[in-house]
């Protein structure tokens, strides 16, 4: 009972202090108040900026593997040459089989050709990457297309001749265009 008494006063001298300063009371509840908020509002900020940061890096294909083949140097070539032997380098599209059929995990195998070449519009000529590939690309890598459409699969069945710009490439060979079209967005 003597527990009970001394809760109960404990209590009523509170709730006192508080009437009496109505002001600091307040004042006091606003700071705890807005301190649990801003720790939550932080905490929720930076779980959306760690959140962001992992699609990002899932978009640059965190989950991709690059098997790249590599030109043996001309000696080489030459030597291999002269005792009979010739000398093959790059990836097939068995070898893309292969490693689909052999290695667990491996969820799709994209064959990629990259060259550098300059592209010509006109008397405009600038140097550029091509990319020689098929039309799962786009979803593979998660390409977004501002305008147009990416490749299909009609376009490799039929053996098109079709290109695909980046923005910035489209921007130096159609500057006027690209304009306008940005305009009418």
């Amino acid at each position: 009972m003597n527990i009970g008494f001394q809760f109960l006063t404990t209590v009523r001298l509170g709730v006192k202090s508080l009437l009496l300063h109505k002001l600091r009371s307040v004042l006091t509840m606003l700071g705890i108040i807005f301190g649990v908020c801003s720790v939550i509002a932080m905490l929720a900020i930076g779980e959306g900026a760690s959140y962001e940061a992992q699609q990002a890096i899932k978009r640059l294909g965190s989950q991709n593997i690059i098997v790249r083949s590599v030109k043996p140097p001309e000696d080489a070539k030459q030597a291999g040459i002269g005792r009979g032997v010739a000398l093959d380098y790059g990836l097939t599209y068995d070898d893309g089989a292969r490693i689909q059929s052999t290695i667990p995990g491996v969820v799709h195998v994209l064959p990629v050709r990259i060259i550098r070449e300059n592209v010509r519009l006109a008397q405009n000529s600038l140097p550029c990457q091509i990319l020689g590939t098929l039309s799962s690309y786009a979803t593979t890598v998660g390409l977004d297309v501002v305008r147009g459409r990416f490749l299909t699969e009609t376009n490799e069945l039929n053996h098109e001749n079709v290109s695909v710009l980046t923005a910035s490439l489209a921007q130096r060979f159609f500057p006027t265009r690209i304009r306008w079209l940005n305009r009418s967005r």
